[in-house]
């Protein structure tokens, strides 16, 4: 065994000594910049691993006998080892730095297969950070060893004094945002300007890409106010959704906390997809906090971004206390003062006259309003058998034939129209040509290749096998090319999808020898023998009241449909309403509408026919008398000249 000599020994300790020297210097410099923690301990950390010729090094974090591993530079961790490396870092004194070498007892125990120097500084009055290298045999017999451990988990604990200084800062900075924020709300008395209020300043002192506010009225939560937005178009399908979402979330009892798509409900999940935000949280504005008991409003908060949410202060629960407190003063102003005025206006009516006068109009206006009747709303739509399907021209031709006629009945897969497409048969003709084409030059080929005498003294064996196989390749090229022309001349051959029959008025005139455009409606099949549905298109205006009735109806009791055909007035039928779809569009009449579906019995209904016209009225339960009969003067008023 050699041993190195003196001048060996004092060059590598003077190497080693200028590498840890560039190593405390770069660690200095490094904890100046904005890097990340993690990046920290991995840049420096795997230089001082490098220096020392460590297997691994690792931080810990100790508070009093609780050890946390903050990093380790080993890719892959297991528990065992884990539990193994945290028993003697709980136990070391702060300011103290030891070399506990592999399988020791006692104190300081050591279960792992290295010797470990571990470095402990306190960084706090109760906090303490340990520097754990896991040295292999070979280093353990270095010097000052645990002097460069200890000179590096003081670089490093000054550090994380930094990063805590900074937290503590930010910290700071986010309170005052929102302490601001909340003095702001509490400078008005008018509902929609602390709504405003609330969703613009609300998003940037929350540090929050979207802050949406929602006013509680009588029919649910109404969405008043949105982040950037000046006015609220109601009719969107994301203000109808964001309501929706509201609805779903109150339906629960518990406020939503911050919901990813992954991990969402039904609910948010379709939330997330109509908005494209990344996560929501829903914090009803309620005198409890998570609590929807006599909530005056609602706040949704949406992020866009994946971004850590702050760990150590959530000013959500804050905003939306002074929020609520603010939201109830105004409610009660707005309450106060509307009795100001009726005690006015009694005082301007001293004659008895006037006040038999005014005491009529005030019981005429109570029974108005406590007299209940039913609150049905009107909707128009079509019969139409549920199942059906609607033939599409497959592509641009001309139809050639139509075997059927209005009202025929077919089988599945029957023959209904043959198209014909010039381009397609131009198409098959060019390719059946090269192939004959293919086919003649590779037979010429082959011969030449078997009868010596004809071939040319100029061209190779060689070169007649590659254009032979050129020939064979692009012979398979045309067959498949030559096959996909077929399928599409196939599907030119409209079949019939289900058993039914056939409707479309004077069919074979309209269509035979006319030329049609690709996805071009043709005709359609229906199932006469099987279950029939009405088909009613819904007003904008009346969807919330519909979808408010059917929430609190629920399953068990769906609403009921009174309706009758335009063919025959004199009969009125009934059903319940089955569904009603959550997009707005438009319908033929070119006004925004909202699809609903009421599933019929034929058996209690003759002569059902497809497309017939009705006039329904869907009973959305009972509401006061004046309701019912001034809705949609007040619906007006608030539209028009309230707004």
């Amino acid at each position: 065994m050699t041993f190195p000599s003196q001048s060996e020994s004092v060059a590598r300790s003077a190497s080693l000594l200028a590498r840890v020297d560039g190593l405390l210097e770069h660690a200095e410099t490094l904890a100046r910049t904005t890097v990340a923690t993690g990046d920290y301990y991995r840049q420096v950390l795997g230089e001082l691993a490098d220096i020392l010729e460590a297997d691994s090094v690792a931080v810990w974090s100790a508070r009093d006998e609780s050890v946390s591993l903050l990093f380790d530079s080993r890719r892959e961790l297991d528990r065992d080892r884990v539990a193994q490396a945290v028993e003697p870092i709980g136990r070391l004194e702060a300011d103290r730095t030891v070399l506990v070498p592999p399988g020791a007892g006692g104190r300081l125990p050591n279960a792992l297969e290295f010797a470990r120097c571990i470095a402990c500084v306190s960084v706090a009055p109760s906090l303490r950070l340990a520097l754990d290298v896991r040295l292999p045999p070979a280093a353990q017999r270095g010097e000052n060893i645990a002097d460069v451990v200890a000179a590096v988990a003081a670089i490093v604990v000054e550090f994380h004094r930094g990063r805590q200084l900074e937290r503590m800062f930010s910290l700071a900075v986010e309170r005052d945002h929102v302490a601001a924020l909340c003095q702001t709300l509490h400078t008005t008395l008018d509902r929609r300007r602390i709504a405003l209020d609330l969703a613009n300043e609300g998003a940037a002192a929350l540090r929050i890409d979207r802050v949406s506010v929602l006013l509680a009225d009588e029919s649910g939560f109404r969405l008043e106010a949105a982040t950037s937005v000046n006015e609220i178009n109601r009719r969107a399908n994301a203000s109808r959704a964001i309501e929706q979402l509201v609805f779903d979330v109150r339906h629960q009892g518990t406020a939503l906390p911050w919901t990813s798509a992954d991990e969402s409900t039904d609910a948010a999940k379709a939330y997330l997809q109509e908005s494209g935000a990344n996560r929501v949280r829903v914090e009803p504005l309620g005198s409890q906090p998570g609590s929807w008991d006599e909530a005056c409003g609602a706040v949704v908060l949406e992020s866009f971004s994946n971004a850590p949410l702050h760990p150590d202060f959530d000013g959500v629960t804050e905003v939306c206390r002074h929020a609520t407190t603010a939201l109830t003063n105004a409610a009660a102003h707005e309450s106060h003062g509307l009795r100001s005025r009726l005690l006015r206006w009694k005082a301007l009516a001293p004659s008895r006259r006037v006040r038999t006068i005014a005491i009529s109009i005030v019981g005429v206006l109570l029974a108005l309003a406590l007299i209940p009747t039913n609150f049905e709303l009107e909707s128009h739509g079509q019969v139409q058998p549920a199942r059906r399907r609607h033939i599409y021209a497959p592509a641009d031709g001309v139809i050639t034939k139509v075997f059927v006629d209005n009202t025929a009945a077919v089988d599945e897969g029957k023959t209904l129209a043959v198209m014909r497409n010039p381009d397609l048969d131009l198409e098959e003709q060019r390719i059946r040509g090269e192939i004959a084409t293919s086919n003649a030059r590779l037979g010429a080929i082959r011969a030449t290749r078997v009868d010596h005498d004809r071939r040319p003294t100029s061209t190779s064996a060689g070169q007649l096998a590659a254009e032979e196989e050129e020939l064979k390749k692009t012979l398979e090229s045309l067959g498949r090319q030559l096959e996909i022309v077929n399928r599409r001349v196939a599907e030119l051959t409209l079949r019939s999808p289900i058993a039914g029959h056939v409707v479309r008025w004077d069919l074979i005139r309209s269509l035979e020898s006319r030329p049609v455009r690709q996805g071009q409606l043709l005709m359609q099949v229906v199932d006469p023998t099987g279950p029939w549905q009405l088909e009613l298109r819904i007003p904008d205006r009346h969807v919330r009241h519909v979808l408010a009735a059917q929430a609190a109806a629920k399953d068990a009791n769906p609403l009921s449909v009174r309706f009758l055909f335009r063919m025959s007035p004199k009969t009125t039928y009934s059903a319940t309403l089955d569904d009603v779809h959550l997009a707005t569009d438009l319908d033929q009449d070119g006004e925004l509408s909202t699809l609903a579906k009421v599933t019929l019995n034929p058996k209690n209904i003759p002569d059902l026919r497809p497309g017939s016209s009705v006039i329904a009225k869907i009973n959305c339960g009972r509401r006061s008398l004046g309701y019912v009969w001034l809705r949609e003067l007040l619906e007006f008023l608030q539209t028009r000249v309230l707004f």
